[in-house]
């Protein structure tokens, strides 16, 4: 990382520390205010979005060690540096990217949406942007993502990376109305900071790993009560998804009207236009995008070793339908365990088929 910055500050002498064209470029569309209108590698990939009907999403990180689901660490109250040494254990021994991904396209699945780093920070990828990763603080260390990428793209499989703008584990993250038990110090923060970690991390996912067809974030709403407006700068990480991948498509789950600047309108354990799972009140539902409901197969998201209640494949097509006679991709969740298998009942789900 030094010899990085030592090469770019002789690089920015031998300029006589003007900005490149390319940069001044980038830096003009990332503060770029006007209308959002989709280039023509946007339309053609929500054409294609709209004709895959059904999506897997997969909810798996180190917090799968405890056996409590995704939000452990919140809901725990669980000091962030003991919720840590979880990585030091994370040995998925019986992961095969191939054997997944086959048993989803039996499934009647399109597309895979997976989560390269949720609100605990750990990230799923060799990132270079902390050691806190699969690769470098596990014993495993292989690049999870680098293998379910591989798999997804030979098996024609369409591949989307869901990102998180929360980080329970990071000083520069300012800290929202999630996870406040957790040790960290709530007047700690500096956005800027943060933000282009999340930018430099985001390059990495769009440029290392092929083909992206769309970046999921999710997160907005951890500010949604601060007394000023918070600032999350979306539309600069939207043009630089769009810049490094202009056919990627761009979704948030923040339960309101998409930006300027997303692809996808989401829904949360709720069809377009209600409000059963109570994250949907008085949000609006776009005429003019692809639409994406999410739901879970159990009732977590991540694994839960006590939750065990499945929905049946009859109940998963019902919604299917249900999905489909509103307009709107199915994207249906699995928790897969620490070992890197995916849960018998969900696999036995996959095999009698979702649409």
């Amino acid at each position: 990382m030094k010899r990085i910055v030592w090469i770019a500050a002789i690089g920015m002498m031998l300029m006589g520390c003007t900005k490149a064209p390319r940069q001044e470029a980038d830096e003009a569309d990332d503060k770029d205010t006007s209308a959002y209108v989709p280039s023509e590698a946007i339309l053609r990939a929500q054409e294609k979005f709209r004709e895959e009907k059904l999506g897997i999403f997969l909810h798996w990180g180190i917090y799968s060690l405890y056996g409590q689901g995704e939000w452990y660490m919140a809901v725990k109250n669980v000091e962030r540096n003991h919720y840590m040494r979880a990585a030091d254990a994370f040995y998925p021994h019986k992961f095969c990217a191939e054997d997944w991904v086959k048993a989803f396209k039996k499934g009647g699945a399109k597309y895979v949406c997976f989560t390269t780093r949720h609100h605990d920070g750990f990230s799923m990828w060799g990132t270079k942007q902390s050691n806190y990763n699969v690769v470098d603080a596990t014993p495993y260390g292989k690049d999870i993502l680098r293998q379910l990428a591989d798999a997804c793209h030979k098996e024609g499989m369409g591949l989307h990376l869901y990102y998180s703008l929360v980080d329970w584990q990071r000083d520069d993250y300012p800290m929202g109305e999630s996870c406040r038990g957790n040790g960290k110090d709530s007047t700690a923060g500096d956005y800027d900071h943060y933000f282009e970690f999340m930018k430099a991390q985001l390059t990495e996912l769009l440029t290392e790993y092929g083909k992206v067809d769309a970046i999921w974030f999710d997160g907005v709403w951890d500010h949604d009560k601060d007394s000023v407006k918070f600032d999350w700068r979306l539309r600069e990480l939207y043009n630089l998804i769009h810049r490094l991948q202009p056919g990627c498509l761009v979704a948030n789950n923040h339960h309101k009207l998409p930006l300027p600047g997303e692809d996808i309108q989401c829904f949360e354990r709720d069809l377009p236009g209600e409000n059963k799972g109570g994250y949907s009140e008085g949000q609006e539902v776009s005429r003019q995008l692809p639409l994406e409901t999410c739901e879970t197969m159990n009732w977590t998201w991540g694994y839960c070793v006590e939750d065990i209640h499945y929905k049946s494949a009859d109940q998963l097509r019902e919604l299917y339908k249900g999905a489909q006679e509103k307009g709107a991709n199915l994207l249906i969740n699995i928790g897969p365990l620490p070992s890197g298998e995916l849960p018998e009942e969900a696999v036995e789900i996959l095999r009698q088929g979702i649409n």
